[in-house]
């Protein structure tokens, strides 16, 4: 049997370290046993790998071709830098999808939203190809950019969702990471059917509590602290000022501390802003290669993930998942009715705060360092949730259910190719 071809299409792919990157390549290699597997992809960020890479044209890497498009590289603190950037992968993705002969082996074209706009130009690729098309998206844009304030509802956002919504009618499927984006996108226009949710996922046998003679507790000097955490991009979508207000308050429990882990555009004014309010229970903590996630994940004793109130259903707390992985409670801080508050509440591994809600946050902080027997029951809770719903093989699988529709094939990821 002739095995279908698929084109993931996203700028993010390995040796970089984006979160995005990470998941499609980890799907991809699922994928991979029982799909002829191809990434369109474009230059890295950052490999901190050191690992060597064809910049330019195609490499096999665990069974994936990686078709390598060039394309500028500027530096990515310019908001026109960043914006040229994903513009100049987009057009050479353009370049690259009528470079393909007509008559295309892919049997599926998978536009991913990196940059947001990639799926406008993905369809007429797929279209041309007489292939099918799924859209796969992990942020919902421009809603996202107007939630946080960055810009204004007006002739350019309008234009540009009637642009993603043509693009986004044309696919066989949709996939969206939770009811909070398909309904969003259902807010659009969009048929609920053409909607799959598949959610992100982590490796529950690569990340595990490790809760005990933790080395980086030991290298951070935590180990005799109640360690409040916050893991991975400090953007502006995180809004964790609150953070650092809920720690200046005279009634924060002395012995815990607000450890910020990672890097983003908002970390330099977040430094400034605790080193202004004199913020001796805040820390910074440079970013963690993916090897040390098991123990500074686990170095937490509460987790946060904190979302803006107007962005509900533009995007979804990827982070989430490896901290359930590790074990370790929630403090989500979104609005009740947002789908990590509900997930939370439901399963009992954690608390949901409101957004700007200072006094909320430090209650809960304190309730958790005074019931240390209820805050390792919502640890366990957590783990088995990643185990049962969240998990690598699971949600791979997922994935291939919906190629397996949208090609009419019967394809079953095997034990062996989803690890």
């Amino acid at each position: 049997m002739t095995r279908p071809r698929i084109a993931f299409l996203n700028r993010c792919y390995w040796p970089d370290v984006e979160a995005t990157g990470q998941l499609l390549e980890q799907l991809c290699g699922a994928l991979s046993t029982d799909w002829d597997i191809t990434v369109v992809a474009g230059q890295p960020n950052k490999n901190l790998s050191g690992e060597a890479f064809v910049r330019r044209g195609q490499q096999q890497r665990d069974g994936v071709t990686i078709d390598r498009l060039p394309h500028t590289t500027l530096p990515k603190r310019s908001k026109l830098g960043r914006l040229i950037n994903l513009l100049s992968f987009t057009w050479q993705t353009r370049r690259w999808g009528r470079r393909v002969p007509a008559a295309s082996p892919f049997d599926v074209i998978v536009s991913e939203s990196d940059p947001f706009f990639l799926p406008i130009v993905a369809a007429p690729i797929a279209r041309r190809m007489g292939a099918k098309f799924i859209v796969y998206t992990q942020d919902v844009y421009p809603d996202i950019a107007i939630g946080l304030g960055v810009i204004k509802e007006g002739m350019i956002t309008r234009q540009i969702r009637r642009r993603l919504l043509a693009a986004y009618q044309q696919a066989d499927q949709i996939v969206v990471l939770d009811d909070d984006m398909r309904d969003r996108l259902v807010g659009w226009g969009l048929p609920p059917e053409k909607f799959s949710i598949v959610p992100n996922w982590v490796d529950t046998e690569a990340i595990q509590p490790l809760k005990s003679a933790n080395p980086f507790r030991v290298e951070q000097q935590l180990d005799d602290r109640f360690v409040v955490m916050h893991s991975g991009n400090m953007g502006m979508s995180q809004r964790l000022e609150v953070l650092i207000d809920a720690a200046c308050r005279p009634d924060w429990p002395d012995r815990a501390v607000i450890a910020l882990v990672g890097d983003g555009a908002r970390k330099a004014a977040l430094q400034a802003y605790a080193a202004q309010r004199d913020a001796k229970h805040v820390r910074f903590i440079e970013y963690q290669p993916i090897q040390r996630l098991t123990e500074s994940l686990s170095a937490a004793d509460l987790h946060v993930v904190s979302m803006d109130a107007n962005i509900r259903g533009c995007l979804a707390p990827s982070k989430l998942y490896g901290i359930l992985a590790s074990g370790t409670p929630v403090m989500a801080i979104a609005p009740e009715e947002f789908s990590i508050a509900r997930e939370i509440h439901t399963h009992q591994v954690g608390r949901a705060v409101p957004p700007g809600s200072v006094s909320q946050i430090v209650d809960y902080v304190r309730w958790c360092t005074e019931h240390s027997n209820e805050l390792q029951a919502s640890g366990e809770n957590a783990r088995r949730l990643a185990q049962t719903r969240y998990d690598r093989r699971i949600a791979t699988q997922q994935f291939a259910d919906v190629l397996e529709v949208v090609c009419e094939t019967d394809r079953r990821l095997s034990p062996i190719q989803a690890t």
